[in-house]
């Protein structure tokens, strides 16, 4: 009985994850997934994993993974073992691997098992001649133009974002929960000024692509690819309120390479035909060498890479609330009590009007209005930022 299993293919890359379901005989053994890239110049890791069952819950596939010996070949005499660091991952310093070199993978499994891809050709790193960002109707969108090396005519990107969003409010108070009875609703003690240290008004965030930009230039007049739309940022994102920085990594890839990687693009995005392979049957160019039955899914290349940056400031940022809309005043319960200290659990003081705080005249804003930490950003502002907030 044929049974669905979802698998997750993890390309250290770009961090991207692809789950599908391929068809496959109950009881047979586990496939093996191998993802990542040779990364010719820096660091290269190689993420191993299994096809997993139906029903499998995540915490154990989190604690197992493949464990064996990794090696990286070139044909002109370079080798170098990977480092096992973490769930599947193994680094390589092939910061110095000669770029006129073919180069392959083996794998050498605990259980006996081994596995070789192809020896793999170096494709030097395309140049990213334009990088910039355009308004359209829908949004700002951002555009990039590759020009290929030597005779690379497919392209890979994938990108950092980074971006600088502050609150909507500083707040001129902060409140002091848990006091005893008789003081937890006196003004003046369980409200204080802020002190400088908590200033959480400007924050920032970073998160990678989940998935590749792919393109090819195949059967056009010149190996290059012009304004590709990379993404589209609506106007009222807050990525784009202060000051938004995308950093992208771009690569060259083999015909199969990015065919394989296309195909795993649309089945994940529902956009495969029904008669499309299965990602198992899509073939890869890992092979298992001590049994030629067992199939490994994951496909490799061998790549120098180059790096392009883009800030964009907030000219087209259309915030989209009102956010003294979002006031409030807290107001008694039936017995006449405030309970401040529960309003506190969501909500925070902002301002007071008059000359002193009373229960009466000071509004409150939810958390997020007054702490930029509420949505999920953090003070770690970047070194390489060129504002100067704290």
């Amino acid at each position: 009985m044929k049974r669905l299993l979802p698998i997750l293919l993890l390309f250290s890359m770009s961090a991207c994850i692809y789950p599908f379901d391929i068809q496959k005989e109950e009881g047979e053994h586990m496939n093996l997934v191998v993802s990542g890239d040779i990364l010719i110049g820096e660091t290269s890791r190689i993420t191993l994993g299994y096809v997993y069952p139906v029903g499998s819950p995540v915490g154990a596939m989190r604690k197992e993974f493949p464990m064996g010996t990794l090696t990286l070949e070139g044909d002109g005499g370079f080798s170098c073992k990977g480092e096992y660091q973490y769930r599947g991952v193994y680094s390589f310093d092939t910061s110095t691997a000669p770029a006129n070199q073919r180069y392959r993978l083996n794998i050498r499994l605990l259980d006996g098992q081994e596995y070789a891809s192809e020896w793999l050709g170096v494709y030097q790193a395309p140049a990213v001649s334009d990088l910039r960002a355009e308004p359209a109707d829908n949004g700002l969108q951002l555009f990039i133009s590759l020009d290929g090396a030597d005779s690379l005519w497919n392209f890979r990107w994938d990108y950092t974002e980074t971006w600088e969003y502050h609150a909507d409010f500083v707040p001129v108070l902060m409140f002091v929960p848990g006091l005893p009875d008789g003081d937890n609703e006196d003004p003046g003690k369980i409200y204080r000024e802020r002190y400088p240290e908590e200033d959480y008004y400007y924050c920032w965030t970073s998160r990678q692509s989940v998935e590749p930009g792919l393109a090819s230039a195949e059967g056009q007049s010149g190996n290059r690819i012009k304004d590709r739309l990379m993404m589209t940022i609506p106007y009222t994102d807050p990525r784009i309120s202060t000051l938004y920085c995308i950093d992208v990594t771009a690569s060259g890839l083999s015909p199969g390479g990015r065919a394989y990687l296309q195909h795993l693009h649309d089945i994940s995005n529902n956009t495969g035909s029904l008669f499309s392979p299965t990602p198992s049957e899509m073939p890869g160019n890992i092979r298992c060498l001590s049994d030629p039955a067992q199939v490994a899914l994951g496909y490799l290349n061998a790549v120098q890479r180059t790096t392009s940056r883009l800030f964009v400031p907030p000219t087209y940022y259309k915030r989209g609330y009102d956010p003294e809309a979002l006031l409030f005043y807290p107001a008694p319960d039936e017995d006449g009590r405030y309970n401040f200290d529960q309003v506190f659990v969501n909500d925070s003081p902002v301002r007071f009007s008059g000359e002193a705080p009373t229960r009466e005249n000071v509004a409150w804003a939810p958390k997020r209005c007054v702490d930029c930490r509420a949505s999920g950003g953090t003070k770690n502002k970047p070194e390489w930022w060129p504002n100067s907030h704290k």
